[in-house]
């Protein structure tokens, strides 16, 4: 999908000129939906699972609450990730009434929905950001327990690339029975990833449960977690000025974070599919043309994609030749694309520049200032035919903040 053409907003001066393009996801880009059906059966599952454990010889699991459990990052990138993040929060826990009565998130904002059939959204959403299905199909980010536990119920096999909230395929799932009582309900998993430990397996905080997916009622790759305590009733692990319950998270998460998930080079424009499966139901994906090697003369593309991005929030960018002088120079404002809201939980935006033909060979480096952080990555330009030994390795970005 390619995106509408929009005006740059570049320093003056005579440095290199660019086309500007934007991308915002909406608030309906990554959610779920429950019903009363999807609560009886977790319900059940949960009721199932208890039965098996006290089988086992655990009945003391879920009769109990014990302390409260401090939560982990439940997301966890795979190998070497060599971005600075990969996700943004489209959705927390509606505390408000129910519908048509206004959405009321922890922090009494509107990050949140609730549904005509009664569902008030019971959990946070993760997507995967800014690639979510090439992301998925790469396998790129795992979803791990939150807090150690027992595995109490678990799903596979169930189609993953579910692009509608009224899907009718049930979730690939892993609940965990935590320590403190509650239990933790990952949804959404990819299809033949769910950990192979059986019920009643014992997890630490931080062990794998599958990889993020679409099953399910999902409208694209995120992962769905939520709390559930002895009744059944859900538990908001955010603490704010609608939600007096205790913040159960390690690391504080705050209501806006605003952060540059990527910096990254490319050979042509990125191209964004709105689903994972085209008409016909073949399996597709994102194609982000990445590049980190050009030629003099070669056209380049600079992309960057933010979460929790909000108008006014400018970001400084520089892209320097090997000897440290500058080739091209710009500032991006949000504002400056006259969305019809303020802030978006996640937002692209990508640059094409011409590189001269006698573009100095070398190491380049574009650097983005946002929020007061530096992000950097470096490229380079080259003849093609250099031995491998001369060129300087990339510039290593920052690990994700999880």
């Amino acid at each position: 999908m390619k995106l509408p053409l929009l005006t740059a907003f570049l320093l003056s001066g005579t440095f290199a000129q660019a086309q500007e393009q934007v991308r915002v996801v909406s608030d309906e880009a990554f959610s779920d939906l429950s019903s009363p059906r999807q609560d009886a059966l977790i319900a059940a599952k949960i009721r199932h699972g208890l039965n098996v454990l006290r089988r086992q010889g655990l009945s003391s699991f879920g009769s109990t609450q014990g302390p409260v459990a401090d939560l982990a990052w439940p997301l966890q990138p795979v190998g070497r990730f060599d971005q600075f993040g990969y996700h943004g929060t489209s959705n927390f826990v509606d505390h408000g009434l129910p519908y048509p009565s206004a959405v009321q998130d922890y922090a009494c904002g509107s990050r949140t929905y609730n549904l005509a059939n009664g569902y008030n959204h019971a959990g946070t959403d993760y997507y995967l950001w800014p690639f979510p299905w090439a992301m998925m199909d790469a396998g790129q980010v795992q979803v791990v327990a939150a807090a150690a536990g027992v595995i109490l119920a678990k799903d596979d096999g169930n189609f993953d690339r579910n692009c509608a909230i009224a899907a009718a395929s049930d979730p690939n799932d892993v609940y965990v029975m935590q320590d403190d009582g509650l239990v933790a309900v990952y949804f959404h998993l990819r299809k033949g990833s769910v950990t192979s430990a059986p019920i009643g397996a014992r997890v630490a905080a931080g062990d794998y449960l599958g990889l993020v997916g679409s099953s399910g009622s999902s409208t694209g790759p995120h992962l769905h977690f939520e709390l559930r305590d002895a009744a059944g009733a859900v538990v908001d692990p955010r603490s704010g000025a609608c939600n007096a319950a205790p913040d159960r998270w390690i690391v504080f998460q705050p209501y806006e974070d605003p952060h540059i998930d990527t910096l990254s080079l490319h050979s042509d424009e990125p191209e964004f599919v709105a689903c994972g499966i085209d008409a016909n139901g073949n399996a597709v994906a994102e194609t982000p043309h990445y590049k980190n090697e050009f030629k003099p003369g070669d056209v380049l593309w600079v992309f960057v994609s933010y979460r929790d991005q909000r108008n006014g929030e400018i970001t400084q960018f520089n892209i320097m030749r090997p000897d440290s002088s500058v080739f091209a120079q710009w500032d991006f404002d949000l504002a400056s694309q006259g969305n019809p809201k303020p802030f978006y939980s996640g937002t692209g935006a990508d640059w094409k520049f011409a590189l001269p033909a006698d573009a100095p060979i070398g190491m380049w480096t574009i650097t983005a200032v946002f929020q007061g952080q530096t992000y950097a990555r470096n490229f380079s330009v080259d003849w093609g035919w250099l031995p491998s030994r001369t060129r300087l390795p990339l510039q290593p970005p920052r690990p994700p903040p999880h």
